[in-house]
């Protein structure tokens, strides 16, 4: 039985010596290839090694477990298949994911590189480069893209990595799952792509067409009577106060903007560049707005409108004033119990109601 078992080991021994290269470079790295992968299959071979050495001492220590790992040589072929992993996943792993693009390319202008090679020899446009023979049919063929070879290999260099543009697609769906399950808790979160404002009560975030316009005139007057800080003011009737031939005129916060603007260019010796026709138009709708109030420069807002709301509230306007309505209430003086609203006086007051409603709509017909 033994000797049949060496037998066997024999032949195979010498069936795999018979396919080994007879040439000892065959077995070195080759020059231009990539380091990386020399690494990883030395590694992977050593990982191999050491895995079976394991095995091996198992088998021969009978399977008892707590004698196998008292010995020092488990200890040390286990460190070192834990060292030899810890590279393979941690070292090369990453970095063999970098280089994959990479790698993929020179793999695929190799198989082209073979593919051509047999098909220039068959066709016969290759030739030695010291023969002058057919130079012309050989540039001719050379020079028509339909017969260039490498035509397909530069195409597939330059072509996307499909493995990496699915991988980047990978992680970015993976990196927008937590950000939907945080927002599935009912709380509101604007869009990233266009943030969104949420809509406030305040009344004073109301836009600006539909805010009160303030008076130019009186905070121009308060600035003027109620500071004691020297001021200098155009003169009066100069074209920096007065506009379009009296119609308009120029507020204290537009010639602070020109006179800082005119500082700015003097100081830093520059011009700065005019409004375009959009700023121009968007002004000149502004202006039209503000304008309604102005008369020979100046700015009449909310001085008109004061007598109209002296008269109102003296007179109380369309509605009754507070002595009238306090006339209608009916006396609350306290009286004995019982004193109150008797049989038939809550029917009376309603149709009182109704008859002087009835009243009124017959007078506004009429």
């Amino acid at each position: 039985m033994a000797v049949t078992d060496l037998q066997t080991l024999i032949d195979s021994l010498a069936s795999a010596t018979a396919v080994l290269a007879q040439d000892s470079d065959a077995f070195l790295p080759p020059q231009d290839g990539i380091s990386m992968l020399d690494l990883k299959n030395d590694l992977l071979l050593s990982y191999l090694q050491n895995l079976a050495f394991l095995i091996l001492f198992k088998l021969r220590n009978g399977g008892t477990k707590l004698e196998t790992e008292e010995d020092d040589g488990y200890k040390t072929v286990v460190e070192k298949l834990i060292e030899l992993r810890v590279y393979l996943e941690r070292g090369v792993r990453p970095i063999e994911q970098r280089l994959k693009y990479t790698i993929d390319q020179y793999l695929q202008a190799a198989h082209n590189q073979k593919q051509v090679r047999p098909a220039r020899t068959s066709s016969g446009h290759v030739r030695d480069p010291d023969a002058s023979e057919d130079s012309d049919s050989d540039s001719d063929v050379r020079g028509n893209p339909a017969f260039d070879p490498t035509s397909t290999a530069d195409e597939a260099s330059q072509a996307p990595g499909l493995a990496s543009l699915a991988t980047s697609l990978q992680k970015s769906t993976t990196a927008d799952k937590p950000s939907k399950s945080a927002s599935s808790n009912g709380i509101y979160k604007p869009p990233r792509i266009n943030p969104t404002a949420m809509p406030s009560l305040d009344p004073d975030a109301r836009p600006a067409a539909n805010r009160k316009r303030t008076s130019a005139l009186m905070n121009e007057y308060i600035d003027d009577e109620l500071s004691s800080a020297p001021r200098a003011q155009p003169s009066i009737g100069s074209n920096n106060t007065i506009v379009d031939r009296g119609r308009g005129g120029v507020s204290q916060r537009d010639l602070e903007k020109q006179r800082e603007r005119t500082e700015y260019e003097e100081r830093n010796f520059t011009r700065l560049p005019g409004e375009s026709k959009a700023e121009k138009r968007k002004a000149r709708k502004r202006g039209e707005g503000e304008r309604r109030d102005m008369f020979g420069g100046e700015d009449w807002t909310g001085l008109g409108g004061l007598g109209d709301r002296i008269g109102r509230s003296v007179t109380g306007g369309e509605k009754e004033g507070k002595l009238k309505r306090r006339e209608k209430r009916r006396a609350t003086e306290d009286a004995p119990r019982g004193d109150g609203l008797q049989i038939g006086d809550s029917f009376e007051k309603r149709r009182k109601v109704l008859a002087g409603r009835a009243d009124r709509r017959s007078g506004k017909r009429r």
